[in-house]
């Protein structure tokens, strides 16, 4: 299905019939109160979401994973402690504030 929805509805082919095409993406906003009542369809997601995180997970597998949740960790930990930046970038802002006579950018 998500190869379909991300190749063939998009107008190209799909992996399997062109395997050097690279990567494609398909982007999609479902209105959810046009199919089903929003709280309803919340109260299900969550139910699903968590019995994907309480379920046993395969062998050499610390847990289950599900589209979205390593994401929305990875933003609640930078919220949280901010978004790390490489050497070369932090010297970079360091140099162009310097010369601009601007406050030194702030990291922890």
């Amino acid at each position: 299905m998500t190869e379909i929805l991300g190749t063939m509805l998009s107008g190209v082919l799909p992996t399997m019939l062109d395997p050097s095409g690279g990567s494609k993406h398909s982007f999609v906003a479902y209105n959810i109160a046009a199919f089903t009542d929003v709280d309803d369809f919340k109260e299900k997601m969550d139910r699903m979401l968590k019995m994907l995180r309480e379920t046993k997970p395969a062998p050499g597998f610390d847990r289950v994973l599900y589209p979205g949740l390593s994401e929305y960790e990875e933003e609640q930990d930078r919220r949280a402690n901010g978004i790390p930046l490489h050497k070369e970038v932090i010297e970079w802002f360091d140099d162009i504030t310097s010369e601009l006579s601007i406050p030194r950018l702030r990291t922890l």
